[in-house]
């Protein structure tokens, strides 16, 4: 049998989406005393799917009480996931919802400075191109800009 391409060497977490072939980062961030953890995904597969499996997978502190998402994290699934491990879910519904829930927006706010955070990662070129074709390769260079963004904040 002929092979046409070269054979995977792993997990590539690539996918399609609207801008072609992308990945994301789902990515939970904290005081010092957390910690981030962050999970990649392909591009086309579901906020709420992987965001479920993170909710459900982590072991959150006691200290943490709230949970601050996108609306593509927008659920009555992960909204219940979060009741479950004693975590308030802080995310807006979405528009169409028949029961909408209410959430904090003051606490809402806060959600910029993980947007902040991924626009100071992908600053880093490596990382804003993914030039890596592993998933672990990709982790690496995401993991090493966080450190490099950590290592200036305390210097």
């Amino acid at each position: 049998m002929r092979s046409w391409g070269s054979e995977k060497k792993g997990d590539q977490a690539l996918g399609r989406s609207k801008g072609g072939l992308t990945t994301k980062i789902h990515m939970l961030g904290g005081s010092p005393d957390i910690g981030m953890y962050f999970e990649l995904s392909p591009g086309q597969t579901s906020d709420v799917k992987i965001g479920k499996e993170i909710i459900n997978s982590y072991h959150f502190p006691e200290s943490v009480t709230d949970l601050v998402m996108d609306k593509g994290y927008s659920t009555y699934e992960i909204v219940e996931l979060c009741r479950a491990v004693n975590i308030e879910a802080v995310v807006p519904p979405k528009q169409n919802f028949k029961k909408p829930w209410s959430y904090n927006k003051n606490i809402y706010m806060f959600r910029n400075e993980i947007e902040r955070l991924f626009h100071r990662i992908k600053n880093f070129r490596r990382v804003a191109t993914r030039y890596d074709k592993l998933k672990v390769t990709y982790s690496g260079f995401i993991f090493l800009g966080l450190i490099a963004l950590l290592v200036k904040i305390l210097c």
